[in-house]
């Protein structure tokens, strides 16, 4: 891809962002807040489609390329761990006030958030620790949390099972779709009835239909190719709707983005040294935020509640201010 790719794939994100906060209650206020009300079922499916799609790009082939997305995968939990760190050593002024009533889970969530780029395979540790993260703040011990991640994930399997076994028997391209389509709602369904992360559930059942048969797996691929784009723009601009642009939430959301690029620049810097034989990334992609971390933030607070909705303001503007950076990022070769 060429520079100028790169720098419009990674301001997209940021633009969808923007176009739903102009259209927003707090903008043009063209989607009110009953509107938002109205629309918001259907972002669990949206987060499920992008699990199952994550789950389904990570790289089971060659050895490089297992060796290659297992090094993204460890750079993103440097990065993730790094800004987590940083936020809980180091809260902002806003972080002691009624703006973040659990400042503790909003330094893990923008910590998840930071984690990932552009490239959807260094998402699998977010979506782990996002899932176990919704499960700790709505159980009350340790291992309650852990067995209903497990269980969750179980009904994700359940599910993935059934569209496989569907799949396997349908003959029409319609059938195949509408089994496809079948899963992904009711793996978002399921996220939202248990208030759990449907972006794990969607790549349980992702993981889950890598063993299929090649042919099940084109048809899934195929099928969600319809409507993967359409459903992450939705959710950007549905999450950019319901930020609110605060001088706090603005100063943290930058102060978020500075800190995020820092620490995906140190653990760019001991992937290299770590492992010297690996590809790295360019400069750009490692920047860009890509949308992961704004999706995930609207599921915390679907799953959790408004109390959480500053931490989604501030992981909005945070990838606005992420993706320029990355759009203001030197060119250099690709591997």
């Amino acid at each position: 891809m060429t520079t100028r790719g790169h720098v419009t794939t990674t301001v997209v994100p940021a633009l969808l962002l923007l176009c739903g906060a102009g259209i927003g209650p707090h903008g043009l206020a063209i989607l009110t807040s009953s509107v938002l009300s109205f629309l918001d079922p259907a972002a669990p499916v949206g987060l499920a489609v992008f699990g199952i799609t994550a789950a389904l790009r990570i790289p089971t082939g060659s050895t490089d390329a297992r060796r290659s997305a297992a090094g993204s995968m460890l750079q993103a939990a440097a990065a993730g761990i790094a800004v987590t760190a940083t936020f809980l050593l180091a809260p902002p002024a806003g972080a002691t006030t009624e703006l973040f009533p659990v400042w503790g889970t909003a330094a893990v969530t923008l910590g998840i958030a930071a984690s990932t780029s552009f490239d959807a395979e260094d998402v699998v540790p977010a979506v782990i620790a996002g899932g176990i993260l919704l499960a700790f703040a709505r159980e009350m011990t340790q291992v309650a949390a852990l067995v209903t991640t497990i269980e969750s994930c179980a009904v994700a399997v359940l599910i993935a099972g059934s569209g496989w076994l569907l799949l396997s028997r349908a003959s029409a391209i319609d059938e195949q779709r509408v089994s496809t389509f079948a899963s992904a709602l009711l793996l978002g369904g399921a996220a939202d009835y248990l208030s759990m992360s449907a972006l794990l559930l969607g790549a349980a059942a992702g993981g889950c239909w890598h063993f299929a048969d090649n042919p099940i797996r084109e048809h899934i691929r195929r099928d969600l190719a319809y409507i993967s784009d359409t459903l992450l723009a939705f959710v950007l601009v549905l999450a950019g709707a319901h930020a609110s642009y605060s001088v706090q939430v603005l100063a943290i959301g930058v102060g978020y983005a500075i800190v995020r690029a820092t620490a995906k620049l140190a653990a760019r810097w001991l992937g290299a040294r770590l492992s010297p034989s690996d590809p790295r990334r360019s400069l750009k992609l490692l920047m860009a935020p890509g949308a992961f971390g704004v999706a995930f933030a609207l599921n915390l607070v679907r799953a959790l509640g408004d109390n959480f909705a500053p931490v989604l303001s501030v992981v909005v503007v945070g990838t606005i201010a992420s993706s320029f950076i990355a759009a203001m990022s030197p060119a250099e070769a690709e591997p």
